[in-house]
């Protein structure tokens, strides 16, 4: 049965509609700007830092952005040349480069501008290659070229400074990342891997030729693996605040629970959410539990260059865990659990995400926390508890338009995407991800639910903070 013709009235209605909701985005972030500590809307050119980058932004600012992301995304998309927009897909391997040689480091020694040949020589690579990656990426509004083939740092390439631990996971990214998305046909196309749900038949399984997960490898299986396990550590700090992550801790009631309360982030690599939650609640007691090379890396470099006082106050004890043999460290009041090897869901376990499950047991006696691994095809935790509130990376949304008066999520006014589109277009980038390293996947609403009913657990809520997605169950 074919569609109908949409009426050129109606693409002519939704051009003003998008104009409209781009306008009043814009006044919204205008607002939220010249109201904060610093007045004024800072220049793409800009090298000073505002408050609001790295301030938790309310919902209203945050919903502005996302609207303002996703509608001017549409409106180039339905204006532009399709053929225009099909064809961009150079940036990751330049934003790969310019992190690999640490170019915007070297950018910060003259900030008015270097040419390129002294660029290249600093660098140590040939300066006429590395200054036409650096003019895609300056037409993408990374960096600036101030005179000819002179460029210097701006507002966005001061991200990918070398003390910038997002620079860390664009480099993760752009390099061990997509260097197994490269595979991804070829796996697909093989009807044994394509088919697979294990996480040793992954794209980068495919491209490395290592036989077990990822994790493993990064673990310190290799120099090469111990390496990329640290990067991928330091990046998680800014991969937080890229989403805000600290947000959950705003969001949810922590302060009903009493002074010495103590939290066990267990699977919580280098400790960042736990980081932020003391930054937050200083009289929680937290106790982080990783995999050795993490917890070495928590304890004797983010922790004490981070946040010093914490380990001075003794308001953080790390301890080394093997996810498949040991317990978490008994008697804490909550358990904030991340398990990151899942591959399937048996019926019997509710398994863990990219990351946490979060377990209250203040003042419930009767609630009991079991963790274990049947298999490495299964990693699984199996939970007997009163409830439990799962957070995620982001729980996924479908890009349909649903017949709804009461969405669980919030929807997009129309005619946008009603999953805001590009304004968040992140949580499909990690679902991807996820696909390419583990053959693991992100997971929608309806999929939790189903997930949680198997172990006996009732829906309760979908909560936002930032851009992460809490789903509060309750025992059934």
């Amino acid at each position: 049965m074919s569609l109908p013709t949409p009426k050129a009235s109606d693409s002519n209605k939704q051009i003003s509609e998008l104009i409209t909701l781009i306008k009043n985005a814009t006044e919204t972030i205008e607002s939220h700007f010249l109201k904060s500590s610093l007045p004024i809307i800072p220049s793409l050119d800009s090298l000073a830092h505002h408050p609001l980058d790295s301030a938790i932004l309310p919902p209203q600012l945050r919903d502005a952005v996302q609207l303002l992301e996703g509608a001017c995304g549409q409106l180039c998309a339905t204006l532009a040349r399709p053929n225009h927009i099909i064809l961009n897909f150079f940036e990751p391997t330049c934003l790969n480069v310019v992190t690999a040689f640490k170019i915007p480091d070297i950018l910060q020694e003259q900030p008015s501008g270097m040419h390129i040949k002294e660029i290249g020589e600093k660098a140590g690579v040939n300066y006429e290659k590395l200054g036409r990656i650096l003019r895609l990426l300056t037409t993408h509004h990374i960096f600036r070229e101030v005179m000819t083939d002179r460029f210097a740092n701006n507002r966005l390439s001061l991200q990918l400074l070398s003390s910038n631990p997002l620079a860390s996971m664009v480099s993760f990214y752009t390099s061990v990342i997509n260097k197994a998305t490269s595979m991804t046909v070829e796996v697909l196309a093989d009807p044994e891997w394509g088919n697979a749900q294990t996480f040793d038949r992954s794209p980068w399984n495919r491209y490395t030729g290592f036989e077990g997960p990822m994790f493993q490898y990064l673990d310190g299986v290799t120099p090469e693996g111990a390496q990329q396990g640290a990067l991928l550590g330091i990046g998680m700090h800014g991969w937080n605040d890229v989403v805000q992550a600290s947000a959950v801790y705003l969001d949810f009631p922590w302060d009903k629970y009493p002074p010495g309360t103590t939290v066990n982030d267990v699977g919580g690599g280098i400790g960042s959410m736990a980081m932020e939650l003391i930054k937050a609640y200083p009289n929680l007691q937290l106790k982080l539990q990783d995999l050795p090379d993490r917890i070495h890396q928590a304890e004797t470099e983010i922790w004490p260059k981070f946040l010093p006082s914490a380990i001075a106050e003794k308001q953080i004890e790390f301890k080394a865990m093997d996810f498949f043999v040991d317990s978490p460290i008994e008697g804490c009041d909550i358990y904030y659990v991340a398990e990151k090897r899942h591959v399937s869901v048996p019926f019997q376990t509710v398994k863990i995400g990219m990351r946490p499950l979060k377990l209250d047991t203040i003042g419930q006696t009767e609630k009991v926390f079991k963790f274990f691994a049947t298999s490495v095809e299964s990693s699984s935790l199996v939970l007997a508890f009163f409830s439990v509130h799962h957070t995620d990376e982001y729980v996924l949304q479908h890009a349909n338009q649903l017949d709804t008066s009461n969405p669980a999520f919030p929807v997009a006014p129309k005619p946008m995407l009603p999953n805001y589109g590009a304004g968040r277009i992140r949580q499909y980038n990690l679902d991807l991800a996820l696909m390419a390293t583990q053959n693991s996947r992100g997971r929608t609403l309806e999929e939790f639910i189903d997930i949680a009913s198997k172990a006996d657990l009732q829906f309760v809520k979908l909560w936002y903070a930032g851009e992460m997605g809490m789903v509060e169950f309750q025992a059934a």
